[in-house]
């Protein structure tokens, strides 16, 4: 599965890189957090007529909705599925803005597909219950600054290792504090151990990349870890 992941500075890049991506094959194509602020201001129509005329699917972006902070869900029709919303709030987010209730998936050529809006990715609940419910790809919108990137990148990858699915994040670039680096990450088996290869990167470019991730390849994976999963309760000892 080819999927596109675009990082826009403007409207007109991001419709330009969403369609060259698209040209190029790509079935699902993800833009990162606030790279417009709201809902009003994302070209939606124009996400709708590029899903339709290339029958792909199209996540453009996590934005403010006066509400939430969503990420709407275009399929090949040109429909909104649906608005996977921020479960996790950041910073002022928390005081004007109300937090998402479920974790949100959906199914390409029977492939599940997870969408997880920034924050949600450090809480590792958020991915292991997509996880449970079979998900093997998560998508992740972000706007992580240039100094949160280094920590930022040690949780797409714990995500990805933790439960042997892929990571692909699309990142925000607005120098000269937002600096792109969207990443795309898979499992794989390394000898002995679970490793990650990268199969997309990016830089501080306004452009776009296509991550190539075949699910198959780490199947064997995610059934493992899911057989590892055991319930477990927890107990205090007392102290006499």
């Amino acid at each position: 599965m080819k999927i596109g992941i675009v990082q826009p500075t403007s409207k007109q890049s991001a419709i330009r890189s969403t369609e060259m991506a698209l040209e190029r094959g790509s079935q699902v194509i993800v833009l990162p957090e606030k790279w417009v602020r709201t809902l009003d201001e994302l070209p939606i129509s124009e996400f709708q007529r590029l899903a339709v005329k290339y029958t792909a699917f199209i996540i453009p972006g996590a934005v403010e909705d006066d509400v939430s902070v969503v990420s709407p869900i275009i399929s090949p029709r040109g429909r909104i599925l649906g608005l996977a919303k921020k479960i996790h709030l950041f910073g002022k987010e928390k005081g004007r803005l109300l937090p998402g209730t479920s974790a949100t998936y959906f199914s390409v050529n029977g492939v599940k597909i997870g969408v997880v809006i920034c924050y949600d990715l450090d809480f590792p609940e958020v991915a292991r219950t997509l996880f449970m419910n079979g998900v093997e790809i998560l998508l992740v919108p972000s706007r992580i600054s240039k100094e949160g990137m280094d920590r930022w990148r040690d949780y797409v990858r714990m995500r990805s290792l933790e439960n042997r699915i892929a990571v692909v994040n699309a990142n925000s670039v607005e120098l000269p504090n937002f600096i792109g680096g969207s990443i795309a990450v898979v499992p794989y088996r390394r000898g002995d151990i679970v490793d990650l290869k990268v199969v997309a990167v990016m830089g501080e470019e306004d452009g776009f990349t296509i991550a190539d991730i075949d699910p198959i390849s780490y199947l064997h994976l995610r059934l493992e870890r899911r057989n590892e999963i055991l319930q477990f309760s927890v107990q205090e000892l007392e102290n006499s």
